[in-house]
């Protein structure tokens, strides 16, 4: 699928956000309602037919799916069939995934696994209370928004697709550092088996490290899930509650029997230990998010001294053949974005004054929203496009660095958005005393 192809008629494809084993998930413009989803593209299990029997699962599970209403299960909009591939229209969420976020911040403390743990829960006890069973729980399917809500998504691909259609192309859902043993062996995916996903992430949560060991070869990894079992978590974390190390290892039980009866028994362990986790997790997670976004502010180089100007020698223009550039926004499962100097360059040569500014007003609307992040990262790649080609005092220029100041500060970046605003008055007084000559 391209950039600007429309899926069933509807949903504008805007950029490639990830590739999977199941297919591919884009950032679109749904243009009926003039809104940002995310359109995943079972790819993997692509030619099914209109009228044929595959088809006629994919839309009872995906209604199925759409029955689930909870706050911490990523919103469906809308299934359907587009040249013979099946996709899914979900909500973007404007945050982090689970396994970034401990990958890039290290263990959580108690309050914040607890808080994580027991919002996972419920969502289960939900999904399970319709029907649905997830079969894929691992850190990057847990969605953390910025107020710390948490936010399960991908739920039942292996149904929606169809067991037989996934066997047949060689796909392999899930990751051994976080599968039931049982399901590795064949058996069937149930809501033990989710329960079993649930204690490894919070083995990872508590721990900061995979519950089997480094994944260097994944056969050793589904040697010790399937050999010894995640070790118990007393060894590697001695300071948590009993309580909840006694949860954990249960829930990490290879025989599902010994596993907690059901979810909501998991929110009953957890309720006392949980108070002040989202205020933990959305203090953590404004962190990240701040100072990811000041790096993505500064990526641009500029040349020593006082006037601000790109430099091209550092970050040369594209050559012919390049590939276009894509800035994405957030999406759930989707890794950290970054900006690099090839990208970078190729928005340089790829990007006109007229687009400049229509990618700046895109980016003003992103703020008044609340959609930080997407909008810092898309002016990250205008704001050295209008300096290169318009000039640093130009007026989209200034605007551009104002509104990058802007997410910065409410990014709560108060000192690097100073900095921004201080260089922006710098040309503005100057274009007023140009002005009054």
């Amino acid at each position: 699928m391209t950039r600007g192809e429309l899926v069933d008629g509807r949903y504008r494809l805007v950029g490639l956000l990830g590739r999977g084993g199941m297919g591919e998930v884009h950032e679109a413009e749904d243009t009926q309602l003039g809104r940002r989803v995310a359109v995943k593209l079972l790819t993997a299990v692509g030619g099914m037919a209109p009228d044929g029997e595959e088809v006629d699962r994919f839309r009872r599970e995906a209604r199925a799916m759409a029955r689930i209403e909870h706050p911490g299960v990523v919103t469906l909009y809308d299934s359907g069939l587009h040249r013979g591939v099946a996709y899914l229209v979900m909500q973007i969420l404007d945050g982090r995934n689970l396994a970034h976020l401990v990958g890039s911040t290290g263990q959580l403390p108690v309050r914040a696994v607890c808080w994580i743990a027991v919002s996972m829960a419920e969502a289960l006890s939900a999904a399970h209370r319709s029907g649905v069973v997830h079969r894929d729980i691992k850190p990057s399917n847990v969605s953390l928004t910025r107020d710390g809500r948490v936010v399960l998504h991908d739920f039942g691909l292996a149904r929606l697709a169809g067991e037989r259609a996934i066997t047949a192309t060689g796909v392999v859902l899930g990751s051994p550092q976080f599968m039931a043993p049982e399901t590795m062996k064949g058996g069937l995916a149930d809501a033990a088996a989710d329960l079993y996903g649930l204690g490894a992430c919070m083995y990872f949560m508590l721990t900061g490290e995979s519950p089997l060991g480094p994944a260097v070869d994944v056969g050793a990894v589904v040697e010790r899930a399937l050999g010894s079992g995640i070790p118990p978590l007393s060894s590697r974390t001695p300071g948590a509650p009993p309580e909840l190390i006694d949860l954990v290892d249960r829930l990490c039980a290879q025989d599902p029997a010994r596993r907690p009866r059901g979810a909501a028994e998991v929110v009953e362990a957890l309720g006392p230990l949980f108070g002040g986790g989202q205020e933990v997790v959305a203090g953590r997670l404004a962190t990240l998010l701040r100072d990811q976004a000041v790096r993505t502010a500064r990526g641009v180089r500029l040349k020593k001294g006082p006037e601000y100007a790109w430099d091209e020698a550092a970050v040369p223009l594209p050559r012919a053949g390049d590939a276009p550039p894509s800035v994405a926004p957030l999406v759930p499962g989707a890794g950290p974005p970054t900006l690099s100097d090839n990208t970078r360059r190729m928005v340089i040569g790829s990007m006109s004054r007229e687009t400049a500014l229509s990618r700046q007003r895109e980016a003003v609307n992103l703020v008044q929203r609340g959609e930080l992040e997407a909008a810092a990262r898309m002016l990250a790649a205008v704001v050295p496009v209008c300096v290169a080609r318009l000039g640093p005092e130009h007026p989209t220029t200034l605007t551009s660095q104002y509104w990058q100041a802007v997410c910065l500060a409410r990014l709560d970046a108060g000192r690097e958005a100073l900095e921004l605003l201080a260089r922006v008055n710098k040309y503005v007084d100057r274009r007023k005393g140009a002005g009054s000559d």
